[in-house]
C-alpha cells in the first residue's frame, strides 16, 4: 500500500518537472480563477453585510395628528407595540424633532427667522425584528385612524438587494465560465503529459497494471497543481482584500466591512479546496479520456 503510495507521488513528481511550462500555465490558469472567484465572494459577502447593516438600523416614522392628546398619544403607542413584528416603539414629540431639526440644518438656515411656529408634527419611530416586514408593518400602521402619514426607506434597501442579487448572477456566470476554461487548461495540461508516457503506459499494462494504478500519478499531479494555484491565490487575494479594506476602513468608516476571521478563513479554504478539486477532474477526465481511446 505505501510502496504503491510512494511510486504513485514519485511519478507525479517527475511528471510535474516534465511538462513544466505547461504545469505552469495550468497553475497560473487556475491561481486566477481562484482570484476572480474570492474577490467576487467577498464583494458578494460584503454587500450583503451592508444590506444586513442597513436594515437593522431602519425603522417605520408614523406621523400623527398635531392636536393629538398624550393620552391618546400613549394609547397608540401601546397599540403599535402590539403590532406582530415590531420590536420597539418610541414617542418623539414635535419639540424634540424641531430640536433635533435646527441641531441637524440651524447652521444652514436661520430656522427661527424664516419659521415663526414649529411646523413638525408628534411621530412614532417604529423599530421592526425582521426588515422585511417594513412593507406590510408600514401598510398595517398607515391603515390606523390616528396617524397621519407613515415613512420608511424601504426602497433603499430594496434597490441595494437588487444590486447584490445582480453581483452574484453575473459573479455566479462568470466564475462558470472560468472555471469550465481552467478545467480544459488542467485536461490539455495532463493530457500532454499521458501522451508523452504512452510507451511507459503501454509496457505498465502489459506487466498487469490497472487502469486506477495507472491512473493514480497523473491524478496526483493535477492535485498538485490545483493546491498550488490555490495556495497562490489564497495569498494573492488576502493581501488584496486586506488592503482594500485597510483603505475603505479609513476613507468610508461608516462602511461595515467584513473582517471576521473565520469567515475570511473559510472564503480562502475554498479557493485551496476548489483548485485542489479542479485539478483533480481535469487530470481524472484527461487521463481517462486517454485510455480509453488506447482501450479502443
Amino acid at each position: 500500500m505505501f510502496s504503491n503510495l510512494e511510486f504513485f507521488i514519485v511519478e507525479a513528481f517527475r511528471s510535474f518537472r516534465r511538462g513544466a511550462i505547461m504545469t505552469l500555465v495550468a497553475i497560473g490558469t487556475i491561481s486566477v480563477s481562484l482570484v476572480i472567484f474570492g474577490m467576487f465572494l467577498l464583494l458578494i459577502i460584503n454587500m450583503g453585510n451592508i444590506v444586513s447593516t442597513i436594515s437593522s438600523k431602519m425603522d417605520i416614522t408614523a406621523y400623527v395628528e398635531k392636536d393629538i392628546s398624550l393620552e391618546s398619544a400613549g394609547a397608540l403607542q401601546l397599540e403599535l407595540s402590539k403590532i406582530p413584528g415590531v420590536e420597539k416603539v418610541d414617542f418623539v414629540s414635535r419639540t424634540e424633532a424641531w430640536r433635533q431639526f435646527k441641531e441637524d440644518f440651524g447652521s444652514r438656515l436661520t430656522l427661527d427667522e424664516l419659521v415663526l411656529s414649529n411646523p413638525l408634527p408628534h411621530s412614532f419611530a417604529v423599530a421592526v425584528r425582521n426588515p422585511d416586514l417594513l412593507p406590510s408593518i408600514a401598510k398595517h400602521i398607515s391603515k390606523i385612524e390616528l396617524v397621519d402619514e407613515v415613512r420608511y426607506s424601504g426602497k433603499l434597501i430594496d434597490q441595494v438587494k437588487s444590486l447584490v442579487d445582480a453581483v452574484r448572477v453575473g459573479g455566479a456566470a462568470l466564475i462558470i465560465l472560468i472555471s469550465f476554461a481552467t478545467l480544459l487548461i488542467v485536461v490539455n495540461t495532463v493530457r500532454l503529459t499521458v501522451l508523452a508516457r504512452e510507451d511507459d503506459i503501454y509496457i505498465m499494462k502489459l506487466v498487469g497494471a490497472t487502469n486506477t494504478f495507472v491512473k493514480w500519478p497523473f491524478i496526483i499531479e493535477g492535485v498538485m497543481i490545483g493546491v498550488i494555484g490555490g495556495f497562490v491565490s489564497f495569498m494573492v487575494a488576502k493581501f488584496a482584500y486586506d488592503a482594500i479594506i485597510m483603505r475603505v476602513s479609513h476613507a468610508l468608516p461608516f462602511v461595515p466591512v467584513v473582517s471576521d476571521p473565520r469567515l475570511l478563513g473559510f472564503v480562502y479554504l475554498s479557493m485551496v479546496a476548489g483548485g485542489m478539486a479542479v485539478g483533480m477532474l481535469g487530470a481524472y477526465i484527461s487521463v481517462s479520456k486517454v485510455l480509453k481511446a488506447e482501450g479502443e
